[in-house]
């Protein structure tokens, strides 16, 4: 059995089914208590995610409307690290703009498995701070627009930031899914601008 790169789901669109939100208990019951950090209270998020057809909107400038991350069904498998000592799941992360309806997902968060009381948990989403897959170069774009060390930055502030309707230069990049081998143009931030930006 070959093992799974971590990252072999960069560029993978990760859009999926309804039913798999449906599934999803409630966050409190998900997370481990053991986890140190803020209480992750993102319950608001829809329970479907069925975006419009994309629009390039390459070299364009917008509004984030929110950003959401989604944590995975309790019923998806656990997959284990490149080390093989710990369990990951991915989370879905997608940004919402004001143009047209559109929307993008980053791949790359996951949460790991916390046993507590005999019970699987979930630890807090994670994002690496090495910019090399898709949500933590978005992490690092926020990073260097706050003129931070990515290290600096948790995940509670960069999640307040994405909610606080930012504004953005979109940067269309093609991406190709690793499984399909199918490519796809995706609106990614470029970088954050300022209110005046045009």
């Amino acid at each position: 059995m070959t093992e799974q790169n971590e990252f072999d789901n960069i560029g993978i669109d990760d859009e999926v089914p309804e039913a798999e939100f449906s599934e999803t208990p409630d966050t409190e019951n998900m997370i481990s208590s053991g986890s140190s950090g803020q209480v992750y209270d993102w319950n608001s998020a829809p329970e479907g995610v069925k975006a419009p057809p994309r629009t390039d909107l390459d070299g364009q400038i917008v509004t984030l409307i929110k950003g959401e991350l989604i944590l995975p069904a309790a019923s998806r498998p656990w997959e284990p690290t490149k080390a093989g000592d710990k369990f990951f799941k991915y989370c879905t992360f997608a940004l919402h703009y004001d143009k047209e309806g559109q929307q993008e997902f980053y791949s790359g968060v996951r949460v790991f498995k916390r046993e507590e009381h005999g019970q699987d948990k979930y630890s807090h989403p994670t994002f690496t701070k090495d910019r090399k897959n898709q949500a933590s170069r978005l992490m690092g774009l926020y990073a260097d627009y706050k003129k931070k060390d990515i290290n600096e930055v948790s995940l509670k502030e960069f999640m307040a930031f994405l909610n606080s309707k930012p504004k953005a230069r979109i940067k269309a990049q093609e991406v190709t899914n690793p499984q399909t081998e199918a490519t796809v143009k995706k609106n990614f931030i470029g970088e954050f601008v300022g209110e005046d930006a045009k």
